[in-house]
């Protein structure tokens, strides 16, 4: 909602606060009632404050892509949005699943990266199957920041550097799923690009973008593009398209998750542009004109140590005591 990223309260923010109150009456009692009990393996939240896309898919990508380059083997939960069809959870993830069934990001975190993924809506559920059915070294929450009945052993959180927190109320004044304060309570904050206000202790995720390719491997030169896609950010991926080069002279939103209408792309009389998310959803054979973008982060040498070596920390101490109940 626009009024959430205004720079001054507007009256529907002050309209909807007394709900406000109670999301913050539900959160705290969430957060105290938190699961205590740790799992046989470590679980590594990667989660956000606010609704809509902070960046978090592509920091897990990076993240399990550098734990597999030091020889762990990741697992991931999902809670599965966008999925069509509701299948018997928990569901193990395959390059076999149909996106229809385990939803758009699943699919693109196991197409990118290979690694076990299981979904279901309930996190505690899916990590316990995950472990029994997989064999992992570790555990990577997508989202889950909220998902207090999942115990976890550390917690990164995500932060879209221009929105930041909006103007900083809960749910549904505001943008936060919880209050801002939480940030005091987590391992580490990761912003999607450059932050345009200070954030004290975060570091900055440098987005790499490719240039768009179609499924024939063909590379769109710089013209004027249709920005195609249903993710939570659609601004910042048309900025995204615009620091590529490219002039965005039409625009088609569809709501996060949602698949594009075949006949949008069918139809377009310019170049359309999607996201890798979108693209997991499509058959982009049927579609010539589609040019897929995809998006990388590259995080400073320093971070990367700091956390890679603090997810080892726990993975030895997991295995020293491997009695811990799951």
């Amino acid at each position: 909602m626009n009024f959430w990223y205004s720079s001054k309260i507007k009256w529907q923010a002050t309209l909807l606060s007394p709900l406000s109150l109670l999301v913050s009456a539900i959160s705290g009692k969430r957060r105290a009632g938190r699961n205590k009990t740790p799992y046989k393996a470590p679980v590594i939240v990667v989660g956000n404050l606010t609704v809509g896309g902070t960046g978090k898919t592509p920091m897990i990508i990076w993240l399990v892509h550098k734990l597999q380059q030091q020889g762990f083997r990741v697992g991931v939960v999902s809670r599965g949005y966008g999925a069509a069809e509701k299948p018997d959870y928990p569901l193990s993830v395959s390059a076999q699943t149909d996106v229809s069934v385990c939803g758009d990001e699943p699919k693109l975190i196991q197409n990118r990266t290979g690694c076990a993924i299981v979904v279901d809506p309930k996190r505690h559920r899916a990590v316990t199957h995950l472990l029994e059915s997989h064999t992992v070294d570790l555990v990577i929450s997508d989202d889950g920041m909220q998902h207090y009945a999942m115990h976890r052993d550390l917690e990164i959180l995500m932060v879209d550097g221009h929105r930041l927190f909006g103007n900083e109320l809960l749910l549904p004044a505001g943008p936060l799923r919880e209050a801002k304060s939480r940030l005091g309570s987590v391992d580490f904050i990761v912003t999607k690009g450059q932050p345009d206000k200070p954030l004290p202790g975060s570091v900055a995720a440098e987005l790499s973008f490719s240039q768009p390719e179609n499924y024939a491997g063909a590379i769109l030169p710089h013209c004027d593009v249709c920005a195609v896609s249903g993710i939570g950010n659609f601004d910042s991926f048309v900025s995204s398209l615009t620091s590529l080069g490219f002039r965005v002279a039409e625009q088609v939103q569809f709501n996060d998750h949602q698949k594009i209408d075949r006949k949008v792309l069918a139809s377009a009389q310019l170049p359309v542009i999607i996201t890798e998310k979108d693209a997991v959803k499509l058959k982009l054979n049927d579609f010539p004109k589609t040019y897929v973008v995809k998006l990388d982060y590259s995080l400073p040498e320093s971070f990367e140590h700091k956390l890679i070596d603090r997810i080892e920390a726990l993975i030895h101490e997991k295995s020293r005591h491997h009695s811990s109940p799951l």
